[in-house]
């Protein structure tokens, strides 16, 4: 080896070793720490932190995908995507999972929806919001066919008598999960 390589070879195998996100130590070499570890990609929905002041007075969207019965993915009017946990309402365990999925993807997937929250997001990061269609709330709606419970965490007061009103309805006409074998 020349004088000027084995400088530069000790120092590419410490930026090396670091990369990896070890220690490298080098014959000759000073221990080479990571300084920050490296972040993975950001997901590309948008973080419900920045989303306050979209929610807040009731934000026109699109619903893109629905990953389950109160879980969508959506784009807002300005382009940006968001996953938001519609409130309101509770999915079912086990039983009737399958037909409460089917039920959310005919009744939002492709739909022009409504969102009112007030930045707030869940454990999963999602955006707590209540979730309108032109014709209903989508909880009302979801309610109604028995395919989801009523559920108050975090919903606005002044709706969740709709919600109920709904759910005590499909549990009369023992519609959804008010059917053997799920009826509780």
């Amino acid at each position: 080896m020349t004088t000027g390589t084995a400088p530069r070879l000790l120092l590419a195998t410490a930026c090396f070793a670091a990369l990896l996100g070890g220690v490298g130590v080098v014959s000759g070499a000073v221990p080479v720490t990571p300084t920050s570890p490296v972040a993975a990609p950001a997901p590309p929905t948008v973080s419900p932190a920045a989303a306050p002041e979209l929610l807040a007075a009731g934000e026109p969207a699109t619903v893109l995908a629905v990953a389950d019965p109160v879980t969508i993915d959506v784009r807002l009017e300005g382009g940006r995507t968001l996953r938001v946990r519609a409130l309101g309402v509770q999915p079912p365990d086990r039983c009737y999972a399958g037909q409460a999925l089917q039920f959310a993807r005919k009744t939002l997937a492709g739909k022009a929806v409504t969102l009112t929250g007030d930045g707030r997001s869940d454990r999963f990061s999602r955006a707590l919001a209540w979730v309108s269609l032109p014709q209903d709330d989508y909880a009302v709606l979801a309610a109604e066919a028995g395919t989801v419970r009523a559920y108050a965490a975090d919903a606005p007061p002044e709706r969740m008598p709709a919600v109920r009103a709904a759910e005590d309805r499909a549990e009369q006409a023992r519609r959804g999960l008010w059917l053997a074998p799920c009826e509780q």
